[in-house]
């Protein structure tokens, strides 16, 4: 199916026809950027028509090991064999929080989330409580939070918090 014809569908069944702000037609340059990935090797993607890009918004910066990596692939295939997202801690939690403790000494506690969606509903809360302020402006695209949904096409403005 080719990427005009899926952009087509996605419009009469998604609000601006994606998922997140930055998928929308709004945010990109139509006829020029591509509407669909359907795969992805290191830092390119290939869209719906065969086409191969650059992407360097790489998942909304949640690949920073780029697409399909070899050794995430291995760790990831290993780990959903003996299961994972466990109801109860795992020793692997408090391996990495141990971890993270030795490489930013600074720091007193680990603390890990489900979603970047909490941790900025967290961060605007603390920083809400630290400034006294109500206001918090945000850009580009952290999640849906109390007080900063995400707005279709780009319309919008500020937010009370």
């Amino acid at each position: 199916m080719d990427s005009t014809t899926l952009l087509r569908r996605a419009l009469e069944v998604i609000p601006g026809g994606g998922q997140t702000d930055t998928k929308t037609p709004a945010y990109r340059l139509m006829g020029i950027q591509p509407s669909f990935f359907v795969r992805g090797r290191g830092t390119y993607a290939q869209d719906v028509d065969g086409n191969w890009w650059l992407d360097c918004q790489m998942g909304l910066a949640a690949y920073v090991l780029g697409y399909a990596d070899k050794r995430v692939n291995e760790y990831v295939a290993e780990q959903s064999a003996i299961g994972s997202l466990f109801s109860l801690s795992s020793p692997l939690e408090l391996e990495v929080a141990e971890l993270l403790l030795c490489v930013f000494p600074e720091f007193e506690m680990v603390r890990f989330a489900k979603n970047g969606s909490d941790v900025t509903s967290a961060a605007i809360r603390i920083a809400r409580h630290q400034t006294g302020r109500d206001y918090v402006i945000g850009c580009g695209y952290h999640g849906f939070k109390i007080g900063r949904c995400p707005c279709v096409l780009g319309l919008g403005g500020y937010q009370r918090a």
